[in-house]
């Protein structure tokens, strides 16, 4: 069984501060102290417990003919919606006034 990355464990907590101190060493124990660290002990941490975390599967991969087409997803379309403009059913108005010369031209 996996453990939970997002659960609290003392013992990850503990390989954290370790990991920020070593890091905070290795720069010459600046004036920030190891806390500063923190967060970049943390990624390299959880990438030490789960190296293969972020492989995709050669089979997941589009064909080659295919790789640079772009595909949107559907769902993004349903709000869209229409830009209202010339020749669409929000736009159907004057954008500017006419003046009275040009609407009985027309």
């Amino acid at each position: 069984m996996v453990a939970n990355p997002l659960a609290p464990s003392p013992e990850r907590d503990a390989k954290i501060r370790a990991k920020a101190n070593e890091l905070w060493t290795a720069d010459g124990k600046p004036d920030c102290g190891a806390a500063a660290y923190h967060e970049q002990a943390s990624e390299i941490v959880g990438m030490e417990e789960h190296p293969h975390a972020g492989e995709i599967s050669v089979n997941d991969l589009p064909p080659p003919d295919r790789a640079d087409i772009q595909v949107e997803n559907a769902e993004i379309q349903e709000n869209l919606g229409e830009f209202p403009e010339r020749q669409t059913d929000q736009g159907d108005h004057a954008h500017f006034p006419e003046a009275e010369n040009e609407r009985t031209a027309s």
